[in-house]
């Protein structure tokens, strides 16, 4: 078999056919004499021709043989298999997780206790209607809800229409809403009461919207003992006092409505907002609805942030647990009535003789001091396990900074200080 001798032939130069290259073509054409004084001649066309085809006769007489595909070892292709699954099964997991984060995160954006307005249409099936209770928030679980309508054989018993719904509310109640049926509203006059309300606030408000004299609300909210038997959660009420169980909402009064009837709608409501609530928590730590009503509306008083009621909460529960006294300025304010001229509380103020003060007294005020929301509600019941034992306002907006140690508290309020000198 012939041998070929490419550029790389270990044969010397001079036993092979002498091939010229292009650069030495243009260096020939250009008369350039390698050695020797005479220009050489350029290689003819036939001199060329000839060239190539023994050097295509060479080549095709190469062995071949020798060359390989490189096949890959038994251990690389296992270890490519074991890797490729790996990713495979991390993109997977990684996908789940995600999922659950991102949905946890949704249901934890519904704050319990907001009005919402939930329109069933007729002819809609028990999943449909479980999908738009689920999407306005007044459920967290469809398969819940299914399950205890089926458990109550009322799939086909729930009625279509306009609702005013509570998000997160009662599943017995909500099922007793759906199978009822919407109700048309009653006509009358429009009572919106907001969040944080006093009785003596409450009452003026009531005045304004419906006509009832405010003394008279007033002198019946002070007047507990007379709401009781049907309302027990009254049971010991400081002062004979249904200050803050006069939930905050927007009510349609009858235009012939009374004081008592007034008041009687008013603790209603409070029962069917709390009915859902897990109140197990603070009677582990031996706190009654009374205590836990109380802590809300402490709640409700030091901020309007959805995010920080969990906080102020645990900061309460652990003052409380450590014998702390809790030392909130809305019980000082509520102690000196709540003035509306005041906006600074100075050292002669958190002296002021009161069982509100908790400046001066141990533990928990003997009463609420306003009218809280749901959301305060349900913070005081079961507040987040933190460290925290102290909170300062750091910005405009009320957002407050929530610290561990005494000495984090008085850096973050110097820290408020010198923002408000600059």
């Amino acid at each position: 078999m012939a041998e070929y001798r490419g550029k790389h032939s270990s044969q010397p130069a001079s036993d092979q056919d002498e091939l010229p290259t292009r650069r030495e073509g243009r260096r020939r054409s250009a008369n350039t004499t390698p050695s020797g004084n005479q220009p050489r001649r350029s290689y003819s066309g036939k001199r060329s021709r000839s060239a190539h085809r023994q050097a295509a006769r060479q080549f095709s007489s190469y062995d071949t043989s020798a060359i390989r595909s490189r096949r890959m070892s038994p251990l690389v292709t296992v270890v490519s298999i074991v890797v490729a699954l790996a990713v495979l099964i991390g993109l997977v997991f990684g996908g789940i997780k995600l999922y659950e984060y991102f949905s946890a995160g949704q249901s934890q954006k519904v704050e319990a206790g907001k009005s919402v307005t939930v329109v069933i249409k007729e002819g809609s099936s028990t999943s449909i209607i479980a999908s738009e209770l689920k999407k306005a928030g007044v459920i967290s679980d469809e398969a819940t809800f299914k399950n205890a309508v089926v458990a109550r054989e009322v799939d086909n018993s729930l009625k279509p229409g306009e609702y005013q719904l509570i998000t997160l509310m009662d599943m017995d109640v909500l099922i007793d809403k759906l199978v009822a049926g919407p109700v048309e509203l009653a006509t009358g006059n429009r009572l919106t009461i907001p969040e944080g309300l006093t009785i003596e606030q409450t009452a003026q408000t009531v005045e304004q919207a419906t006509g009832i004299s405010a003394s008279e609300f007033a002198n019946l909210a002070h007047s507990a003992d007379l709401f009781i038997d049907e309302y027990p959660f009254l049971e010991g009420a400081y002062n004979n006092s249904l200050e803050g169980f006069l939930y905050p909402k927007t009510y349609v009064i009858p235009y012939e409505a009374s004081a008592t009837d007034v008041i009687i709608t008013l603790l209603d409501q409070f029962q069917i907002e709390t009915a859902g609530l897990d109140f197990s928590y603070a009677t582990e730590h031996n706190l009654t609805l009374f205590d836990v009503v109380t802590i809300a509306s402490l709640i409700e008083r030091e901020t309007r942030l959805d995010d920080e009621r969990p906080l102020i909460a645990s900061v309460i529960y652990n003052r409380l647990h450590d014998g702390m006294r809790l030392q909130i300025d809305a019980t000082v304010l509520y102690a000196l009535g709540n003035p509306a001229d005041k906006q600074y509380l100075y050292n002669d103020d958190l002296l002021v003789d009161s069982p509100y003060n908790t400046y001066a007294v141990d533990g928990l005020p003997v009463g609420p001091i306003c009218s809280p929301r749901l959301g305060s509600i349900d913070a005081a019941a079961h507040p987040p396990d933190t460290n925290y034992f102290y909170y300062v306002i750091n910005s405009e907006e009320g957002t407050h900074t929530f610290c561990e140690t005494e000495a984090e508290f008085y850096e973050a309020k110097a820290l408020y200080q010198s923002l408000l000198e600059q």
